[in-house]
């Protein structure tokens, strides 16, 4: 404690930046080392990139689980899935080129993605995160990956095109990178940590707060830049398919791996959610996920909805920041 305000930002901005690169890294490795495994390429794209976008909130959940600030997880992971809806979506929808998207999540992706929203409302509404319902997030988890899996049968010639745009092969420099890349999210998820404390001490916010707004918008940055560019190709299929999966593996993984840790706690077992987490973030989670749903199902993006998805961000900020 004791840093100026100005260093503080600044080495919250460094450990948020080695939370981002170190999994952009360890993710192209572990491609790589997918392909020279020999890994079909719809595991790796589906699976090994999924989780891979989830790592930040994960390693970051992880570090606040062990440091004795447990309310950084949820309003992490019901951050996450605010941000990407409302800002990710609605940069995506403004700069949108075409006039329909063609990809299919109603069959399967939508109910489990509505599924995972209700259950997550369901274990924290109380303020309380148990471990035995992270073993059931986890598992949860496993269903979704195992989709995945059966999906693939069912399109082999699809999975074969996929392929060819895979990473190299792994080389020796790729496990060095590989090693590199860990020792990055394990300083950047604990500097994280770190300085959302200080910050939370500073101007008496909760923990939860600042990691469901600030960090969450910093850990969407690389989210937000793959979707502008396919948007303006006409790929929004691509956008929608990335906030889906990547809010599921959010709602089962990320908060279901960190649980496991709890048992380190002063009070074991245990996840808190906070007070400002429960009143406005869960509700506004579960709106994103209605009008998410509506969007899938109209399959018409326009740049109306676009705007108007960014002034109920902007609505979200200042609700929780306390701005009025």
């Amino acid at each position: 404690m004791g840093h100026s305000v100005a260093a503080v930002f600044f080495m919250l901005s460094v450990g948020i930046a080695l939370l981002i690169f170190g999994a952009d890294k360890f993710t192209y490795c572990a491609e790589r080392i997918g392909k020279t495994l020999k890994l079909p390429g719809f595991i790796i794209g589906a699976v090994i990139i999924s989780i891979g976008t989830c790592l930040p909130e994960m390693i970051a959940s992880i570090f606040a689980v062990m440091k004795g600030t447990t309310e950084i997880v949820a309003g992490s992971v019901i951050g996450s899935n605010i941000t990407n809806t409302f800002l990710v979506l609605g940069v995506a929808f403004l700069f949108f080129k075409g006039e329909y998207v063609k990809i299919n999540l109603i069959s399967l992706d939508i109910p489990l993605y509505i599924s995972a929203t209700a259950l997550f409302i369901f274990m924290t509404h109380d303020g309380h995160y148990e471990a035995a319902d992270g073993v059931l997030s986890l598992f949860g988890a496993a269903i979704y990956i195992w989709s995945v899996f059966t999906r693939k049968t069912d399109s082999e010639q699809e999975g074969e095109k996929e392929n060819e745009g895979e990473a190299a092969p792994a080389t020796a420099f790729t496990y060095v990178l590989l090693a590199i890349s860990a020792v990055m999210l394990y300083f950047g998820g604990e500097w994280t940590v770190d300085y959302i404390n200080e910050i939370a001490e500073i101007y008496h916010i909760n923990q939860g707060v600042i990691a469901g707004t600030a960090v969450a918008i910093a850990s969407s940055l690389p989210e937000l830049m793959i979707s502008f560019k396919y948007a303006r190709k006409g790929k929004l299929d691509i956008a929608l398919g990335n906030i889906v999966g990547s809010g599921i593996f959010n709602f089962f993984s990320v908060i279901g791996v960190a649980s496991l840790f709890s048992y380190f706690t002063p009070k074991p077992g245990v996840l808190l959610v906070a007070e400002d987490t429960i009143t406005k973030g869960l509700p506004m989670m579960a709106f994103a996920a209605i009008i998410f749903t509506f969007v899938v199902i109209d399959k018409k993006p326009s740049k109306y909805e676009g705007a108007m998805f960014l002034l109920i961000y902007v609505f979200y900020l200042g609700w929780m920041l306390k701005w009025f």
